[in-house]
This record gives C-alpha cells, structure tokens and sequence, in this order.
C-alpha cells in the first residue's frame, strides 16, 4: 500500500485536471460523526461489493481514510488488486494527521447533497413560507401542494392536502395545464429537495407562483400541526405526453447548454443511470442502474465517487433524465444527457441498502430536539464551507451555462 503524507495528500485533492475517488473505509456509525471533506464513505466490509460501482474507472486516483489498522490495510489492498486499481494512497498518521493540521471536517449524512440545497437557496430567489402561514392558505381553494419525496417515503407521512410527486418528474407531471393558474406548494421531510423542486419549476419556465415550506415535515411538526398516514399515490393516474416532454427538454437543454449523447454504444468505465418512473413502469436497461432522479440528487455520495468521470444518464421520461443532468453539473459532475435508448453495459450493480439514520435518527419520529438540531444543521453548511475561505463553493442556481462544471473538492482544497 502507498503511503504518502498528509502534504502529499492535500496537492491530490488540489490537483483540479486529475479523477479521484476519496473514500473514508470506517464504519458507517462513525463516518457520519466527523469525516474529512469530500470523503465518500464506504466501509472496508463493502469495499468488495460496491468499490467498483463507486468508482468504475480503474485508473481512477483512490485516496484512502479511515483505514485504523494493518488488518483493514490488508483486506484494501486484497479489494483494488482484485479489480486492478494502480493508482492507491493512504495517509502517514490518517486522521490524527488531518485534525492535527486543521483540515476540513465535518459530519452528517449525504452532507455535500445537503450544502448544495442550502447553496441553491442562497444563490437562487427562493420563495419560503412557514408552518403557520400555510395553515391558513389550507383554508382556500386557489393552491396545489406537492410532497417532492419518492412514493415510499409519501406513503409512510405527510402533510394534510399534499399530492405526490418527486422532484424528477415535476415537469411532465405538470405539463399538462392542470392547475396552471395555482400558486404551487413544495415540500419535502426537511428542505433540499423542496429546495430542488423549487428550481426545478424555475429551470423548466414554469410561471406559477410558487413557495417552499421552510423546514418541510419537520418544521411542521415543531409548530405543532399534525402530519397525516398511511397516504397513496395517485401519480400513476397522470396522463403524460412524451412527445410534448420531449419537446420541452430539448428547450431547457439548449438553455443550460447541456451536453448531450446520441450513441447507444458506450465505454463500460463510466458511470450508467437510468431514471425511472413512478407514473408508469418503462423497461429496465441492462447495466443501467435504475433509480428514482430524486434519490440521485439526494443521496448522491451513494452512487458517485469519481470527480472527473462522465455520467451518462437516461430515461424514457426525457425530463427526468434532463433534471437529473442539470443538478448533477451544477453539483460539479460531468454528466451527459443520454437521449436515444441506450444499448445494455456489461455492468453489474450490487444493491443500494438503506442505511439506518444514525444523525439526529429520531426527526422524522416527531422528536422535536431532533428535529431542531438537525435544521440547524443544515443551515451551518455553507457557513462552514465559507470559512474554509471558500466563497462560491457552486455557481449560482440563476447562471443558464453549465457547460464547465467544477467539482467543490478543488475550490475547497485550493485554500490549503
């Protein structure tokens, strides 16, 4: 194994022309109590089933933290020769080294998708309102309300008058001139992917005046309203026009001057998503892993850990797989709109288990202090980043060229 030191370490991470994975080894349990900025966690007992799905280009720079012992040092090193990983370093000292010379630090879970949704608040017009203030718009006629969250998590709770409907299928969902003339309602559990939903309606030149609830389920909860159970989706009774959808994307693409790809043939090393549908089921491609947009969005550090390599993305839903390309540039990815139905990938994908929430776990229980702190978290995101001397950690939600991504790793890590 190559050891380098924390010198060496930190002009890796600077090294803005070159793709790296850096991924903290540790347990999950621990990993979200503090971890080095950028690390993507996965546990050196998974490293066997999923290293090659994070990251899928074997000439890949892997930077390795967490690594505690000779014993796990051994079963790493076992993991990249087995799928031929040449370029592999380990920090002289680990984490003593990185706290001991002040480096960025921070905890959470999906943290970096988290501080991207403060960063689009920040950076975009974001329209809020508030428990109390939604309260009473209830009492009129003249509103349509969305809980952006997949069917699974809408189904468990929400909100008195929300209908579903996941960020990633916002614009074929309402493209269809219903409900043109009401102001539109997002929200989710807590806030990023009300905050997405949010631009989302603005990306796609929806005119609707619109609000997100600040603090989503959770801010509810604390003003002392009740959320409602056991909810069914109806969003697979929508009537949907693919053409128009179509349509609609090649506009918004020209807009935001996405790349896009034509050609179903593709090189096994790159990243592969398909999007898939909750309003009606498509085919599942081979060797495209298959998700809802939104999770992509959300929970982005679970499938991505390559800085440079491309990301094709698809769906037979043209704006779902278009979404998911224009957040992921912002978010500094190299993704590529794939347009025409690909071929299969000679591809294997492990499964994704959810994890059990191990931060503030008990905010969704209606654990009020919970609940608290963890919004309060998420507003210490992009303040923290900012005092790594790093002011503009992603360009503006409101700039329409995302044709030169750039991912955070670099502009953090340049300050130090």
């Amino acid at each position: 194994m190559n050891e380098i030191s924390i010198i060496e370490a930190v002009k890796i991470l600077r090294s803005k022309n070159k793709n790296i994975a850096f991924i903290d080894v540790r347990k999950r349990q621990k990993y979200v109590q503090g971890f080095a900025f950028g690390s993507i966690n996965c546990e050196v007992a998974k490293l066997n089933h999923h290293l090659i799905d994070l990251v899928p280009n074997t000439k890949t720079t892997i930077l390795l933290i967490g690594v505690e012992n000779e014993t796990n040092k051994k079963k790493i090193f076992k993991v990249l020769n087995k799928f031929s990983f040449k370029n592999y370093f380990t920090i002289r000292g680990d984490y003593n080294e990185w706290i001991k010379n002040r480096l960025p630090f921070w905890k959470g879970e999906y943290t970096f998708s988290k501080a991207f949704g403060e960063w689009v608040e920040k950076s975009s017009n974001i329209k809020n309102i508030f428990p109390d203030e939604l309260k009473k718009i209830h009492k009129k006629n003249n509103f349509f309300q969305i809980d952006t969250r997949p069917k699974s998590e809408f189904e468990k709770f929400s909100l008195p008058f929300s209908h579903h409907c996941s960020g990633g299928e916002l614009p074929i969902f309402l493209n269809n001139n219903l409900n043109i003339n009401k102001t539109y309602i997002v929200h989710c559990a807590g806030r990023t992917r009300s905050i997405i939903a949010y631009q989302t309606l603005k990306d796609f030149n929806f005119k609707n005046k619109k609000f997100v609830l600040n603090g989503g389920t959770q801010n509810w909860v604390l003003s002392g309203y009740k959320r409602v159970y056991n909810n069914k989706s109806k969003l697979n009774k929508t009537k949907i026009n693919l053409v128009k959808d179509l349509n609609l994307s090649k506009e918004i693409s020209k807009k935001f001057k996405i790349p896009a790809s034509f050609k179903s043939v593709h090189d096994p090393d790159n990243y592969f998503f398909q999007i898939n549908s909750e309003i009606k089921n498509f085919q599942n491609i081979k060797g495209w892993r298959n998700l809802n947009a939104t999770t992509l969005i959300q929970n982005t550090d679970k499938f991505i850990a390559s800085t440079l390599s491309k990301i094709f993305v698809y769906s037979f839903v043209p704006s779902s797989s278009l979404f998911s390309v224009i957040w992921l540039r912002r978010m500094g990815y190299n993704a590529i709109w794939q347009v025409k139905k690909p071929r299969s990938v000679n591809r294997k994908y492990q499964p994704i288990k959810i994890d059990p929430t191990y931060f503030f776990p008990k905010r969704h229980l209606g654990n009020k202090n919970h609940s608290r702190g963890y919004l309060n978290w998420e507003h210490s995101l992009i303040p923290t980043i900012n005092r790594w001397g790093c002011r503009y950690p992603w360009i503006s939600a409101n700039n329409f060229n995302l044709k030169n991504p750039e991912n955070i790793i670099y502009k953090v890590y340049r300050n130090f």
